[in-house]
């Protein structure tokens, strides 16, 4: 797994998480919202479409669930192969993700952006009751597809893979249903999570790509030389 990739989505998530906490949420969130950007077709009906397609709407588990069953299964049928270790790491780090974004909004009680704006007050915004932060959203698809790609050595298919929980934290935003650092946040977790997960991997799966039936061809070779 890229853990160049990963440390680099954390330090930009960590970044933007501290920038919307002290200085942006408020002003991006009013700003879309007076500005006319907000509920853009192009964020609504494509994150309509996005949630129905992952699964999302049918069973919050079920994108997780799949990816490690077939995970797992893979392992058991090619040990040394790659894709069953992505699978896997992508399902334990996006069920990790869901679990803390869980609790993240029982403790913190963020009202959402809309919430907010429709009432104009702004003096209490924490620990009212709310479920803003972190983002469900971010944790789901961050969660899920960022692992995949740090494990995915074809560049185009690596960006595709980030472009989509990009795609959805700008879309939860324009919607007014989070803020900056709510999507920064649960982005934040997947990253480290994975780099979690990447370093328990290397330690307890079989290294891919290697095969104990097919012995190098140095060694191949040798009985042959020294005759």
């Amino acid at each position: 797994m890229n853990r160049r990739l990963l440390c680099i989505v954390a330090a930009i998530s960590a970044l933007l998480m501290a920038t919307g906490l002290f200085v942006l949420d408020r002003p991006l969130a009013e700003w879309v919202h007076s500005g006319g950007f907000e509920q853009a077709r192009v964020f609504s009906v494509g994150l309509g479409a996005l949630d129905t397609l992952s699964g999302m709407n049918l069973w919050f588990w079920l994108a997780g669930a799949v990816a490690l069953a077939l995970g797992l299964a893979g392992l058991a049928l090619r040990r040394h192969a790659r894709w069953p270790r992505a699978l896997i790491a992508a399902g334990l780090v996006q069920t990790l993700c869901i679990e803390t974004m869980i609790l993240g909004k029982n403790h913190f009680g963020r009202l959402r952006p809309q919430q907010v704006l429709d009432s104009g007050d702004w003096s209490q915004l924490w620990f009212a009751g709310g479920g803003s932060f972190p983002s469900g959203h971010s944790a789901f698809y961050f969660g899920l597809l960022l692992p995949l790609a740090a494990a995915c050595p074809i560049r185009w298919l690596r960006a595709l893979l980030i472009a989509i929980p990009v795609y959805v934290v700008l879309a939860r935003i324009d919607l007014a249903r989070h803020f900056l650092s709510d999507v920064s946040a649960s982005a934040l977790m997947a990253a480290l999570y994975a780099l979690l997960v990447a370093t328990l991997a290397q330690r307890w799966l079989p290294a891919p790509g290697h095969s104990m039936q097919s012995p190098p061809r140095a060694l191949a070779v040798e009985p042959l030389r020294a005759r």
